[in-house]
């Protein structure tokens, strides 16, 4: 089975590059999940695909940009009349804060409004059914109140790990383990902060992490600057590839 990997987001919180927020589509026969629909998602998967197909969200943690085009894509998907269920899984206050954002976007997302259920389910380190594919949460260290986890997400014998947001740890080496695909977060170029992990921390630790390929992603401005200085891959917004 071809597993299609398309990325609508790949920038940091600030769009830096013109870049949307974090959201990846993860799409298979009888899959179609998003991994992170950050605040400014819903155009890019507008642009490319139909939102009425996806079938799940996972989020990684509990920021604006990972999760916070959630309450856009419930809404528009209410007024053009779905039907079918929408699962989000991720951590465990995310159904509190999605009902938060949409109450304080003025949105009615009660199961009387809505008009198709939605389900919300946390994610831990067990893998299940989610979008059509499984889904495991592995720990990763980034804002503790963010609740943030990384992603291993399996498709008929692929396995695709996302990081979300993190800094460099060792978590990182079992959630890339034996991956066909790590995306990971870069968001910059030479320099760590507390919650990012940069480019060179990340090459240098590159041979750690026992996965086929990697891809960057959620990129700030000066690692936009230096797109052509970099050894590993890098994500752009619509890019599609196939596992």
């Amino acid at each position: 089975m071809t597993v299609r990997i398309t990325f609508l987001g790949t920038g940091n919180a600030f769009a830096d590059g013109g870049r949307s927020h974090a959201c990846i589509h993860v799409g298979a026969r009888g899959v179609s999940l998003l991994l992170d629909c950050g605040a400014s998602s819903l155009p890019m998967i507008q642009r490319h695909l139909d939102p009425a197909a996806i079938d799940a969200i996972a989020v990684t943690h509990l920021h604006g940009d990972h999760f916070g085009g959630i309450p856009f894509l419930l809404d528009q998907q209410k007024w053009t009349f779905r039907k079918r269920p929408l699962a989000v899984g991720g951590p465990p206050s995310l159904e509190r804060r999605v009902r938060h954002l949409t109450e304080g976007y003025g949105m009615d997302i009660s199961p009387g409004a809505l008009g198709f259920d939605l389900g919300f389910v946390r994610l831990d380190g067990s893998e299940r059914p989610l979008g059509g594919a499984h889904v495991a949460a592995l720990p990763v260290r980034h804002s503790a109140d963010a609740e943030p986890h990384g992603l291993r997400i399996r498709v008929d014998g692929k396995v695709i790990a996302y990081s979300g947001d993190t800094i460099w740890s060792e978590e990182l080496v079992p959630l890339a383990d034996g991956a066909d695909l790590f995306i990971c977060e870069s968001t910059h170029y030479e320099r760590d902060d507390p919650v990012h992990i940069s480019y060179r921390t990340l090459l240098k630790h590159r041979a750690e992490l026992r996965c086929e390929r990697i891809l960057l992603t959620h990129l700030d401005a000066e690692m936009v600057r230096h797109i052509g200085d970099l050894e590993l891959e890098v994500a752009t917004d619509g890019m599609v590839i196939e596992l």
